[in-house]
């Protein structure tokens, strides 16, 4: 019987809102800089009738280039989107307990439009007032025949 090959696909995208503010930590081995932050991310059903809602925390570790640029802006509720990765982690606790965790290792974060982050977002203008801005040159093609032999092809 043949083998079967398939990927190994691990990819997660994930959208909601930064439970605390991001931290910024140092690997103690590498000295390398992480930025670790958690989600709320809902769901919203209805069961027997009934609405309800789900909340799903998750811890995420970006540690790209923006480092610094990243943990000035995510703070407590910030809406953002992230893609990376899911990873399972065991580790033995100070009381000597095993524990462990679910958590997206990011490789993307995509901000999500808030304005006293941003800052104000002009409003589309509305209609009349590009009515008012028509230019001023109109081509009017009543004035002008085209003859058969004006056209290239």
């Amino acid at each position: 019987m043949a083998q079967l090959r398939f990927p190994y696909i691990n990819s997660i995208i994930l959208s909601g809102r930064l439970v605390n503010d991001s931290s910024i930590k140092v690997l103690p081995i590498s000295g390398k800089q992480i930025l670790e932050f958690r989600i709320a991310t809902n769901r919203r059903y209805i069961l027997n009738g009934e609405n309800r809602e789900e909340t799903l925390y998750i811890n995420c570790i970006y540690m790209g280039q923006r480092i610094n640029e990243y943990s000035e802006i995510l703070k407590t509720g910030f809406p953002i989107i992230v893609e990376g990765r899911l990873r399972y982690r065991e580790w033995t606790d100070q009381n000597n307990n095993k524990r462990n965790t679910y958590e997206i290792i990011v490789n993307r974060i995509h901000l999500l439009e808030r304005k006293d982050v941003i800052g104000e977002v002009e409003p589309p203008p509305e209609p009349d007032e590009l009515e008012k801005e028509k230019p001023s040159f109109q081509m009017n093609l009543d004035e002008e025949e085209i003859s058969e032999e004006d056209i290239p092809f």
